[in-house]
């Protein structure tokens, strides 16, 4: 359990959603002050300062925001590809172009991983 002064990576981690392992990594990086817990036996019984974790635990609360909203559009699959590929450059139009006349609209699925996704397909309208 925190005290006052001393915080321990479990409770790191809950604060902050990193895990334990990413916090003592961090810890070993950054030198965190660091002191083994009174009367806990093992390697997994340590604490760090609050005074040297204070920027971690700042930072990471700041990035801890409400997850931004997106509308989603209802425009047609059709749409979609035509508005996506009026955003690429010239280069990447040629790219994606040639991809897909050499290895066809499957090779571009399997090459993004949506080959062998269940077929929950919306009927046309």
């Amino acid at each position: 359990m925190m005290n006052d002064e001393w915080i321990t990576p479990k409770e790191l981690a809950q604060k902050t959603g990193y895990t334990e392992q990413s916090i003592n990594q961090r810890a070993a990086k950054e030198n965190w002050q660091k002191r083994r817990r009174p009367g806990v036996q093992g390697g997994r019984a340590h604490e760090f300062a609050l005074a040297s974790v204070a920027s971690f635990l700042a930072q990471s609360r700041s990035a801890q925001e409400e997850p931004a909203t997106y509308l989603t559009s209802s425009a047609q699959p059709r749409e979609i590809w035509i508005a996506t590929f009026s955003r690429l450059n010239r280069r990447e139009k040629y790219l994606i172009t040639q991809f897909i006349l050499r290895e066809g609209i499957t090779g571009m699925m399997k090459k993004l991983g949506l080959d062998d996704l269940p077929d929950d397909t919306p009927p046309e309208e």
